[in-house]
């Protein structure tokens, strides 16, 4: 137990002082997303001079015609800064996202759940203003497959943009350090 503590104590000294250096790590909300009733955050870990991941997470309760959408999703994303300032800068980004909603349909209280699974691409323009605030403008293509249980089907619910091709976009804020 010593020895693995040690190593671990080891490790940290050696990694976590490169990890806590200036700007390397964004925490941000999308402030474009309570417009339809959703909370977006993100976390974002800038690993080379070109390269950072990003962690999303939302939650939403959305209404779509007659259909509300209850429910989460999670997006990781891996970005290429093209200045090499990572991550600030220009950037492309490749995108997944998991989805999962409860659905319910207004006019007839039929109910189910949605469940997809898809992905996109990215442009955006990451700004980091002073040395801790941050300033991220994204948008871009993306599809989901998505499959619905209950109430009647697919055929029943409007799954707007939550099943098949989306735009994503957004104007982040938060906080480098």
């Amino acid at each position: 137990m010593k020895k693995l503590f040690s190593i671990l104590a080891l490790c940290l000294g050696m990694f976590l002082p490169q990890a806590l250096q200036a700007q390397q790590i964004t925490l941000k909300a999308n402030i474009l997303s309570p417009i339809v009733k959703t909370g977006s955050f993100f976390g974002e870990y800038a690993f080379s001079p070109n390269l950072s991941a990003q962690v999303g997470f939302f939650n939403t309760g959305i209404k779509v015609k007659d259909t509300r959408f209850d429910g989460i999703g999670v997006t990781p994303e891996l970005r290429y800064f093209f200045s090499g300032n990572a991550p600030s800068g220009l950037y492309g980004a490749g995108y997944l996202r998991y989805q999962d909603f409860d659905l319910t349909r207004e006019d007839t209280q039929a109910t189910g759940t949605l469940t997809s699974f898809g992905g996109g691409a990215l442009l955006g323009y990451q700004l980091i203003v002073g040395k801790h605030f941050v300033v991220d403008l994204f948008a871009g293509p993306g599809f989901n497959a998505a499959t619905v249980k209950g109430g009647g089907g697919e055929n029943n619910f409007d799954l707007g943009t939550f099943g098949g091709f989306s735009p994503r976009g957004g104007l982040s804020l938060g906080i480098a350090f």
